[in-house]
């Protein structure tokens, strides 16, 4: 059994709210379709918070994915598929257990 979500996590899981959308777009490469959704440009790109739940969500076992975040060429994947669409910051947050 994979690890339990936390009460928000679990709410976005339920409700599938954009939270939730936004880290399934990732983890199932969907994410043209979020690009498209929204309206602003800064929104259109994948930040901590979205990588947050997304490590969340395969963790607990709910979502599978190509992609992985518990070693370095997983990570490595996931920074080349989504390149500039990770925000600076996503970049760092992904490698910074690797540094």
């Amino acid at each position: 059994m994979g690890m339990p979500l936390k009460p928000d996590d679990m709410q976005s899981l339920l409700t599938h709210d954009r939270r939730y959308q936004r880290a399934s777009a990732i983890l199932t490469d969907q994410w043209q379709r979020i690009m498209a959704d929204e309206e602003l440009a800064y929104r259109q790109q994948i930040t901590i918070d979205d990588l947050r739940f997304a490590k969340a969500l395969l963790a607990s076992e709910l979502l599978t994915s190509p992609f992985e975040f518990e070693h370095y060429a997983g990570v490595q994947h996931l920074r080349q598929h989504y390149g500039s669409h990770l925000t600076g910051a996503a970049q760092k947050w992904l490698v910074q257990k690797y540094l």
